[in-house]
Formats: structure tokens, sequence, C-alpha cells
């Protein structure tokens, strides 16, 4: 299990899963795509290179979670896989997904990657984070 959705009221709360900053960022990514639609299978028609160095893991992942988020809404591309390079609070990888077509059936309407109640604990295999919906 990569995540799992927490109980939060008003927002949409996950806790995600992993050993290192690395994969709990991967894991984030899957997290708060498959919260906006269910992903059903590994099908990616999108890839993009990616590259954010910031002062803190904390401001590392908001800016990660929320340029993938702006792809969603600029471009109809919903990002949900990785493969990442974490080091000294830089991260270098791709990212893919696929483009959204038709009319689409949310989960859940994002609208922002939050601060509030974020803990990223690589140490004790968990991070959770707090999504405005």
């Amino acid at each position: 299990m990569k995540y799992q959705i927490l109980d939060h009221t008003g927002d949409l709360r996950i806790i995600v899963y992993g050993r290192s900053y690395k994969e709990l960022f991967q894991n984030a990514l899957y997290g708060m795509a498959d919260c906006i639609i269910k992903i059903k299978n590994d099908f990616t028609d999108s890839e993009r290179s990616i590259k954010i160095k910031k002062n803190s893991y904390e401001d590392l992942l908001i800016s990660f979670l929320s340029e993938a988020l702006y792809e969603l809404e600029i471009n109809r591309v919903l990002y949900y896989k990785s493969d990442l390079e974490i080091n000294d609070m830089e991260l270098n990888g791709i990212i893919k997904g696929f483009y959204l077509k038709g009319d689409i059936e949310y989960e859940y309407i994002i609208k922002a990657v939050t601060y509030y109640d974020l803990e990223i604990r690589p140490e004790d295999g968990f991070l959770k984070i707090v999504f405005d919906i």
C-alpha cells in the first residue's frame, strides 16, 4: 500500500508510506493523482523532466506536488509515476502520466497542496499531507 486517506474535516489528508525521501515523494505523487482520479492501469502517454531545489524537504515536496497539480490544471495531464533522485534538498527526475480526454469523473478536485499539518518522516516510514479541496 502506497498511501491511505485519513479523516479530515473539509480537506483531503493522506498518509504516504516509504522508507526514503525518494520513495515518499514518488508515493505522494501517486497518492495525490489516485485521489483525483482512481488509477486503474499503468498507461502513460506523457513524460517530462523535473528539477527543483529548495531550502527544506517540506518546500521540496510542496513544490513537486504543486508542479504536478499545475500540469493537470493547465495541460490536462495527470502525472502519477516518477523516477526521482533526491539529494541535499534537490529533486531531479522524470514524471509520467496521461492526458485527460473527454469528460472526467473526479474523485476529489484538489485546489492546492498545503503546509498544514505537513509531516515528512522517512525514518518512521511515512509522510502526512493535506490538500485543499
